[in-house]
């Protein structure tokens, strides 16, 4: 049982080039989810942020692609039509959240080694997919994060 990278990222979306800055303004404060304080100060002049610093830790070796998961990776935080920001710089390790190529497609899904096989895991009520000693699992990469929209 080997787990191993593929050397090419797809191009569903396409690979992540490097990107020059575009900061968005950044509250200097958390978003209750309760009555917020009056007092606070909103936004000052260094409160700038630039999502791809924050998102994307190495452009070379990111590729980007929309979860379709059907629901099977709501536990872990994956919804239908996220954007998964997959590192290919990362080593697969069990508990990690990966894209593989399994039986012509790909799938993401939670890493887990149980009693020395690879365990692709999904949400419950989902079932997990077993990898068979003698498949050596075709990763693609880790998802390091994932944006969900919600309009």
């Amino acid at each position: 049982m080997l787990a191993k990278f593929t050397p090419h990222p797809p191009t569903l979306i396409g690979p992540v080039g490097v990107f020059s800055a575009r900061t968005l303004p950044l509250l200097g404060t958390t978003a209750a989810c309760g009555f917020p304080s009056p007092a606070e100060d909103f936004f000052r002049e260094d409160d700038r942020l630039d999502l791809n610093e924050k998102l994307i830790a190495n452009p070379p070796a990111t590729f980007l692609m929309r979860a379709d998961c059907g629901g099977s990776m709501r536990a872990y935080g994956i919804q239908d039509g996220d954007l998964l920001i997959v590192d290919r710089s990362i080593n697969p390790r069990p508990g990690h959240t990966v894209v593989v190529n399994w039986e012509g497609g790909f799938v993401c899904k939670k890493l887990l080694l149980q009693a020395g096989r690879y365990v692709l895991a999904s949400s419950p009520g989902y079932a997990p997919i077993v990898v068979p000693e003698d498949v050596e699992l075709d990763v693609w990469g880790v998802v390091r994060s994932n944006v969900h929209f919600h309009l």
